[in-house]
C-alpha cells in the first residue's frame, strides 16, 4: 500500500512539472540585437494585475500608463535605461505572462525575457485590490526586483488605506515609496552591477579632462573634517564602519501622506522648521565610463543625509530645472562655483559636491559641504573602497554624511 502511494505521489508530481514546464514553454521569446552599449542600468519592467476585486481599468490600459509613469520616474534619476515598448513586444509579441509564469524556479522565465532584451534587471510590479476596512479600497503594490544575470531578488510591499479609483496623487506617491525601499535594499547590488558594466568598457568613452585639470584622485582616503573657518577646531574623525539596519519590508501609506516638494525625486523631505537650512547635493563628478556608479553612490549619500534630520535636502528634479535654465546640465561637469551659484537659485543655504576617482580597482569617493554666501568650505570627507567589495563604502556612508554636516 505505502509502495503504491508512493507511485502514486511520483506520478502527480511528475505531471505537475510537466505542466509547470509547458505552461512556460507557451512563452515565446524572441532575442531582439543588442541595443547601443550605456554605462546605465537597462531595466525591463513587467507590470502585472494581481486577483482581487474588479479593476477601474483594464489590464491593458494598466501596463501602458504604469510603463509611462515608471519609465519616466526611473530615467530622470539617470541611473536607468528603461527597455522601451517596442522592444518588448519585438520580445514578446502579443503574449501575456502572469505571475505564476514568472516566479518558478528563481524567476526563470523572468530572467529569460530579460537576457532577450538585454536587460540588467526585470522590475516586475504587481497591483493588489483588497475591500478596506473603512470602505474603498486598499491597494496593495508588490515590485520585485530581479538581476538578470546573478538571479538575486529583491522585494518591497505598499499599502495605501482606503485609496478610491480618482487618486492619482497616491498612485504616484505609491510608486515613488516602493521604488524608495526597493533602493535601500538592493542598491549594493546595483551599485557592484553598475562597477562591472563600467569596468566591462561596454559603456561610452569617458570625457576628456578640461585642460589645467588634474587628472590624480584625490589623497585623502581616511573620513575626517576639514576645519571651518572661525569655530573651535576639531580632531580628526577615523573611519568607522556601519551596519545598515534593514529596512521594514512593508510600508503602509495614508492618502493624507502627500509629499512635501513636487517632483518624483528619490528623497522627499519632511517638513521642517522655517530656520531649517536647505541643503543641495549635487551628482558627484567621474567619467562617463562610471556614472551610473556615480549616480548611485550620490543619490545613497542624498538617503543618508536625509536620515540625519539636519537639512532641508532640495529635490533633485528641481535641482534639475535649474541646471537646465542655466544652461549648466549639458557641460557634464559642474564646477564650485556654478554650484554655488546653482544653490543661490534654489535658495539653498550650502551646497555639496562630490567627485569620485579611481585607480586600478580601487575607488575614492570625496564630497565637500560649502557655504553658500561665503564660499567657506565647511566639511571635507573621502572614503575608498574596492571593486568587489561595494558594501564597504554603503557602509561607511552614514558615518561618511555625520562627518560631511561635522556631528
Amino acid at each position: 500500500m505505502n509502495r503504491l502511494w508512493r507511485r502514486s505521489f511520483e506520478n502527480v508530481f511528475v505531471l505537475l512539472v510537466l505542466a509547470l514546464l509547458a505552461s512556460c514553454a507557451t512563452i515565446n521569446v524572441n532575442p531582439i540585437p543588442p541595443p547601443p552599449p550605456t554605462a546605465k542600468l537597462r531595466v525591463y519592467v513587467q507590470p502585472l494585475t494581481g486577483e482581487g476585486k474588479k479593476w477601474g481599468t483594464t489590464h491593458e490600459l494598466y501596463v501602458q500608463n504604469q510603463v509611462r509613469r515608471v519609465e519616466r520616474f526611473l530615467e530622470r534619476t539617470g541611473i536607468y535605461d528603461v527597455v522601451g515598448v517596442q522592444d518588448v513586444r519585438a520580445v514578446l509579441g502579443d503574449q501575456r505572462v502572469e505571475r505564476w509564469q514568472l516566479e518558478p524556479d528563481g524567476w526563470a522565465l523572468a530572467r529569460r525575457i530579460g537576457e532577450a532584451l538585454h536587460a540588467d534587471y526585470v522590475m516586475v510590479m504587481e497591483r493588489v485590490k483588497q475591500r478596506g476596512a473603512v470602505g474603498g479600497s486598499d491597494f496593495l503594490f508588490v515590485n520585485v526586483m530581479i538581476n538578470v544575470g546573478t538571479g538575486k531578488v529583491f522585494e518591497s510591499r505598499t499599502q495605501i488605506e482606503g485609496m478610491t479609483q480618482g487618486d492619482r496623487e497616491e498612485q504616484r506617491e505609491l510608486i515613488r515609496t516602493t521604488y524608495q525601499n526597493i533602493f535601500r535594499s538592493c542598491k549594493q547590488d546595483m551599485l557592484a552591477t553598475a562597477v562591472r558594466k563600467g569596468r566591462s568598457g561596454l559603456s561610452a568613452p569617458a570625457k576628456p579632462e578640461p585642460s589645467g585639470t588634474s587628472k590624480e584622485t584625490p589623497p585623502s582616503v581616511a573620513v575626517k573634517q576639514e576645519q571651518p573657518a572661525t569655530p573651535t577646531p576639531k580632531k580628526d574623525v577615523p573611519p568607522v564602519v556601519a551596519k545598515v539596519s534593514p529596512e521594514p519590508a512593508t510600508a503602509v501609506l495614508k492618502p493624507a501622506a502627500a509629499p512635501n516638494q513636487s517632483g518624483p525625486g528619490l528623497i522627499e523631505p519632511l517638513k521642517k522648521d522655517i530656520g531649517a537650512k536647505k541643503l543641495v547635493v549635487y551628482d558627484f563628478d567621474t567619467s562617463d565610463q562610471y556614472r551610473t556608479v556615480a549616480l548611485i553612490l550620490a543619490e545613497a549619500l542624498r538617503e543618508e543625509l536625509f536620515k540625519l534630520k539636519q537639512y532641508v535636502l532640495v529635490n533633485r528634479e528641481d535641482l534639475q530645472k535649474v541646471l537646465e535654465e542655466m544652461a549648466l546640465q549639458q557641460t557634464g561637469l559642474i564646477d564650485e562655483k556654478d554650484a554655488v551659484r546653482t544653490g543661490k537659485g534654489l535658495a539653498a543655504n550650502q551646497v555639496v559636491t562630490g567627485r569620485l576617482g579611481q585607480l586600478g580597482k580601487t575607488f575614492v569617493m570625496q564630497a565637500k559641504r560649502v557655504d553658500v554666501e561665503t564660499f567657506v568650505t565647511l566639511g571635507l570627507v573621502s572614503a575608498r573602497f574596492t571593486e568587489g567589495q561595494e558594501d564597504e563604502v554603503l557602509n561607511k556612508l552614514p558615518e561618511f554624511a555625520r562627518t560631511l554636516v561635522g556631528l
